[in-house]
């Protein structure tokens, strides 16, 4: 591989998106442990199902980049060119990906497969489900939310539990929200494609509700949780944490056109913040007397 093609590569992998999608895998890992007061636990299983999401983020987005062409305009995305066998490339990362989840571990393994074949479905020309209004969201609740949470859950190989489950279907609900709100300034992009997206169809201003809603249900759901002593009430000291991405939300809604890639950026660094918040005070609910 040509030095230039492998620069191009890392730039359409999109490095910057893919060290926050880590943090699901990361979160699900976490959580175990906090759920059943656990030293670490296998950290070798966890560093590989890591790489194994890096290869899966680089196939996915390769992927789609094959398939939409220029989308320097999209979250997290740099202007590049597309090298010859950008598909070939996209195909032998996930199967890397597989390869590295299995190694991990074996249900770590099929949440990888599972993953890999939603972003085959997602950018396939034949299927494009990012085109669907349904089916594009879905993929990437599935993809970044669920999935993502249980492989690096299962590296710990501890029972489900009503907690962690809650957490995971509150981490979706969020994902979803970001879902339409990666879409918001990308309404003449997709319509161009032929796309019937949320902000193909009711506009920027649809979307930045739909994102806002879930994360106020995401959001509202943990500290309904705390307040049950489901999780630590400690964590409703977080929760105005959240408020920095209500502020960045409110200065993105009153842009133009369903504002920039930047909003994106900020409101999903904003509820970052909010999330580490939340799991450093679980973490110190444990250490306290």
């Amino acid at each position: 591989m040509a030095d230039g093609t492998l620069a191009v590569l890392v730039r359409l992998a999109r490095p910057k998106g893919t060290v926050l999608l880590l943090g699901a895998p990361l979160t699900g890992y976490g959580f175990a442990h906090w759920d059943y007061a656990l030293p670490p636990t296998r950290p070798l299983a966890l560093a590989l199902v890591l790489v194994a999401w890096l290869a899966l983020s680089a196939g996915s987005l390769w992927l789609n980049a094959a398939l939409d062409g220029d989308e320097g305009g999209a979250l997290f995305a740099d202007r590049a060119p597309r090298p010859r066998g950008l598909t070939t490339y996209a195909y032998a990362a996930l199967a890397v990906a597989v390869a590295f989840a299995v190694a991990a571990d074996r249900a770590a393994g099929l949440a990888c497969g599972a993953a890999a074949a939603l972003a085959v479905l997602y950018s396939h020309p034949r299927t494009t489900w990012k085109a669907s209004p349904v089916l594009g969201p879905l993929v990437n609740v599935l993809g970044y939310g669920v999935l993502s949470w249980l492989a690096g859950w299962a590296v710990v190989r501890v029972p489900m539990s009503a907690a962690t489950a809650a957490a995971m279907a509150l981490l979706s609900v969020f994902v979803l929200g970001m879902t339409f709100a990666a879409q918001a300034f990308q309404r003449d992009d997709d319509a161009r494609r032929g796309y019937r997206t949320l902000v193909v169809t009711h506009g920027p201003e649809a979307c930045l509700r739909a994102a806002s809603a879930c994360a106020r249900v995401a959001v509202a759901g943990v500290a309904v949780l705390a307040a049950a002593g489901v999780y630590p009430r400690l964590c409703l000291l977080g929760i105005p944490a959240f408020l920095g991405a209500e502020r960045v939300m409110a200065r993105w809604r009153a842009a133009p056109d369903g504002g920039a890639p930047a909003d994106a950026a900020r409101y999903a660094l904003a509820m970052l913040a909010g999330g580490v918040t939340l799991v450093a005070l679980a973490y110190l609910d444990v250490f306290l007397p």
